[in-house]
């Protein structure tokens, strides 16, 4: 089975700051990471890069948590990501993007079985997924603090 998504793109009157409309509703302004300084509300294809696969991860952990019976009190992660450039070609790429997720959980809540549903996201997540055999490498690390 397969399904399809789709986004628009377009631009907006000003240099450099172009719109993608994500669902019916939401536009987001984009434009190149060095100019989201300069234009607050923007962000860049890089941000929402690692957004997307921080936000897959999260929500895949999210419902395993569900599924597995663990209350969870609160859910969070840090994605950052190494970008470089090939100094003789010129091309930029994303060789790390590492995912610092924490999650709150009630005391009693058995770690590796938290752990073991965090692993499960991982290889459950689409984008993720979308990147095996990438150049990209993700470094996932969980958090457990129980309250």
């Amino acid at each position: 089975m397969s399904k399809t998504y789709k986004i628009e793109l377009g631009q907006t009157g000003v240099s450099s700051i172009h719109q993608a409309t994500v669902g019916p509703y939401h536009m987001v302004a984009v434009t190149p990471p060095d100019m989201v300084p300069e234009y607050p509300g923007t962000t860049s294809p890089h941000h929402l890069f690692l957004a997307a696969l921080g936000t897959c991860i999260n929500l895949v952990f999210e419902i395993a948590l569900e599924r597995g019976r663990i209350d969870v009190i609160d859910l969070t992660s840090e994605v950052e990501g190494t970008y470089e450039t090939n100094e003789s070609t010129r091309k930029s790429y994303f060789t790390e993007a590492r995912v610092k997720t924490r999650v709150i959980v009630p005391e009693g809540m058995k770690e590796e079985r938290i752990r073991k549903l965090f692993e499960l996201a991982l290889g459950s997540c689409p984008i993720g997924n979308t990147l095996a055999g990438s150049r990209v490498k993700i470094v996932p690390e969980l958090d457990i603090v129980y309250a």
